[in-house]
């Protein structure tokens, strides 16, 4: 029992000092974006729409993909958008850290990519479902 109130604890401060962070970034020149934008279609990596992400409300998403034999994977879990920073809490497997951000240009639209960007890079765009 005294190691669980233990975490307990220490997971208290842990958020409470992350939250020093967020406030912090909010007065930085980085856009912050409502989860809003997330709902209404999917979202797909350009030239293959055998990869997409949607989300729902309650902070839900599904990845649907499709595997080198064909076969259909599908992996959910919840959302966190801090800002720009997009986290995928998966049911299955360690968190995953995108960024979504707004292009510029007479084409503007919102692109989600995975963080860090040099690594395995995995790139969404949005676009209505099938």
């Amino acid at each position: 029992m005294f190691k669980l109130y233990r975490f307990v604890i220490t997971a208290v401060v842990l958020i409470s000092s992350s939250n020093v962070g967020f406030s912090q970034k909010a007065n930085d020149k980085t856009e912050t974006y409502s989860d809003k934008i997330l709902f209404g279609g999917c979202w797909f990596t350009p030239h293959n729409s055998e990869i997409n992400i949607s989300f729902s409300e309650y902070s839900n998403f599904c990845i649907h993909n499709i595997d080198s034999e064909e076969h259909e994977i599908v992996l959910t879990g919840k959302f966190l958008l801090d800002g720009h920073n997009l986290w995928l809490i998966y049911n299955d497997r360690p968190k995953q850290k995108f960024y979504i951000y707004k292009t510029e240009g007479p084409d503007m639209h919102y692109v989600i990519r995975s963080y860090p960007m040099d690594k395995g890079e995995y790139l969404f765009v949005h676009g209505d479902c099938e």
